[in-house]
């Protein structure tokens, strides 16, 4: 056997040991109150920084008998184990599993580190025609090929990547989706979908493969689900959702928080509904002005953001259920993702952007291997000014710090990956700017006052520590992403 097919012989052995250890680890930590403290005095035994020893005092308070963690963790028992053991176990079997000798090479010798996740739109295609949505325009002709997908993955492993993100269009509209991701048992694949094809057939494969977890789009209620999905939607994602639950499957949701629904998807009969249907998780997203007719008022605007940030808190706080706010909780990860800092995104024509929110390339797929992509100027470019900001609850530098992505797309003459994308870094620039002031005027004193926790968490982050020593923001520094735009601008910052 070939010296390569041993190592990954070996890796495969070693993974399915450690996901069985802690798969068990977490059936018997959800037995009892006497086993969630013993759990969570070993965690903080071995914590070590002062970021783990933060993460250990949260996880005793969050699992104490009564808070929201302990009926969490005693849910897991509910899952099914291959769910337990090829996700849950997997997740995190993955991230202790890499390999820390790799990571400085690939630090030392190309000056990037893995992505933790890769997101992958395999295809645009939809089965729906959603309000403003422009999925109608493709079909199969414009997908990514079974072997291309497959190729990205393989690349992606290489260099230590186990968690892959399906998107689209309807991932399940691609038919070759679940066959490739049972060929690729050691990763873990997080699946974006409407969740009308989710029927019993697709919910059995699910199950069978385990290493899955559909993360369902939802508006709100029905009246605001339909209106945007199409009458009889919010009823099939009712459906899907009790399939996944009956089968003992960890599925996760979606809202899109725009300036119409905020009360709505942070509301408590929300947070419940989604409890009682058997969500483990959910993502936040704002309203982004991309993709077909932007509309810039759609955005959450300043104090909606902040209320989307207490509302996330007041959901992870009450009820057993985690959720995160794509923006407000940009102080966990050190600012934004994009670039390879964190992730990219791969478009359906094989265009490897920064973010599956900035439609611009420099390189594709199809064209180098995935590590040159990483190493782009482009991306070199954005991650050089990461994070764009000292308040970590302004992370993005399309809304936040608008000046950087025009600055770092004109700088690396980046293309284009849809038509109409380039409005971005035109038209919009004027409106986007005073969003983005509007945001710093309410969003700065919550940074400055209400979050000590936060600086303390992030003594130990270099990259924070180096952005509070250049002193301005990247987008009103002059080396950085240009001069700013008055003295006022930069007295702010």
């Amino acid at each position: 056997m070939p010296e390569r097919s041993m190592a990954k012989a070996r890796d495969r052995r070693d993974y399915e040991r450690t996901a069985s250890i802690i798969s068990g680890a977490l059936t018997v930590v959800g037995t009892s109150d006497l086993a969630m403290r013993g759990f969570t005095a070993a965690v903080r035994k071995t914590a070590k920084s002062q970021q783990q020893q933060m993460i250990a005092d949260w996880l005793k308070n969050y699992t104490a008998p009564g808070q929201p963690g302990n009926a969490f963790f005693k849910n897991i028992r509910r899952l099914h184990p291959n769910v337990r053991r090829r996700f849950v176990a997997g997740m995190m079997a993955n991230f202790f599993m890499r390999d820390p000798e790799y990571t400085k090479a690939l630090l030392k010798e190309r000056d990037i580190t893995s992505p933790t996740t890769i997101l992958i739109s395999p295809s645009m295609r939809c089965n729906l025609r959603c309000v403003g949505c422009y999925a109608a325009e493709y079909d199969s002709e414009d997908d990514l090929s079974e072997e291309m997908v497959e190729s990205i993955i393989d690349q992606g492993e290489e260099i230590g990547t186990r968690v892959y993100t399906m998107l689209g269009g309807e991932p399940f509209v691609w038919r070759p989706l679940l066959d490739i991701i049972e060929r690729h048992p050691q990763s873990v694949f997080l699946v974006f979908t409407n969740a009308t094809m989710i029927n019993d057939r697709v919910a059995d494969r699910i199950l069978e493969l385990g290493n899955v977890c559909p993360t369902i789009s939802i508006e709100g209620g029905r009246e605001s689900t339909d209106a945007r999905r199409g009458e009889g939607t919010y009823d099939r994602i009712m459906a899907a959702m009790d399939r996944l639950r009956e089968r003992g499957i960890m599925f996760a949701f979606s809202a899109t928080a725009t300036s119409q629904n905020i009360d709505e998807i942070t509301s408590e009969p929300f947070a419940d509904l989604m409890v009682e249907k058997g969500a483990f998780y959910g993502w936040y997203f704002s309203y982004m002005p991309v993709g077909r007719e932007p509309d810039l008022s759609l955005m959450p605007t300043a104090d909606q953001r902040n209320q989307l940030r207490k509302g996330v808190m007041h959901i992870r706080n009450t009820r057993p259920l985690l959720v995160a706010d794509f923006w407000g909780d940009g102080t966990l990860t050190g600012g934004c993702l994009s670039g390879g800092r964190k992730y990219i995104h791969i478009n359906n024509k094989g265009d490897v952007e920064p973010c599956i929110f900035a439609h611009f390339a420099t390189d594709n797929i199809k064209d180098k291997p995935l590590i040159d992509c990483l190493c782009s100027d482009f991306f070199r470019d954005l991650r050089r000014m990461e994070p764009f900001g000292k308040n970590l609850l302004r992370p993005c530098p399309i809304i936040d710090h608008p000046a950087v992505m025009k600055k770092v797309v004109e700088r690396n003459n980046a293309y284009p990956t849809h038509e109409g994308a380039e409005t971005l870094i035109n038209e919009l620039q004027p409106g986007l700017h005073t969003y983005a002031a509007s945001v710093r005027d309410v969003l700065n004193p919550v940074w400055q006052n209400e979050m000590p926790w936060a600086h303390k968490w992030l003594d130990a982050d270099g990259d924070y520590q180096r952005r509070k020593q250049r002193g301005r923001d990247a987008d009103v520094a002059p080396d950085e992403a240009g001069e700013p735009a008055s003295e006022e601008v930069g007295a702010l910052n």
